[in-house]
């Protein structure tokens, strides 16, 4: 495990918060340190007051495209990674089509090894 001021901060943006519960967890055990969005109003507070890594956006949420937000992280020049995450496989191929500024899409539901895959892919660990 990484010491405190080591750690990278990872975002995670779902309007499930199971998910963002689970996927917290698993990432603290993992030595990274998480905060939890479950809107784009929320997510786009988050983004604007701290440094984030890495972030974990849910494409559907209740107040629009969490695609949006990934677009603005990257016109800002923030070096924060983005993987995308959905339950709407035929979106998410739409979206991975046009590819800007995503690192990685991920498809729910997810498990611990889909996510070492994601974290390896992106060269964050």
């Amino acid at each position: 495990m990484l010491p405190l001021t080591e750690k990278k901060k990872i975002l995670i943006l779902d309007d499930e918060k199971d998910i963002c519960f689970l996927l917290s967890i698993l990432l603290n055990k993992m030595g990274f340190i998480t905060d939890c969005a479950h809107s784009l109003k929320e997510g786009e507070h988050k983004i604007k007051q701290q440094h984030f890594d890495l972030a974990f956006i849910d494409l559907n949420l209740p107040d629009g495209l969490g695609y949006t937000l990934a677009r603005k992280i990257k016109e800002a020049h923030l070096p924060t990674k983005i993987v995308l995450i959905s339950a709407h496989d035929a979106l998410l191929k739409k979206i991975r089509d046009e590819k800007e500024g995503i690192d990685f899409f991920i498809d729910k539901p997810f498990n611990k090894e889909k996510i070492n895959t994601v974290l390896h892919s992106i060269d964050f660990v």
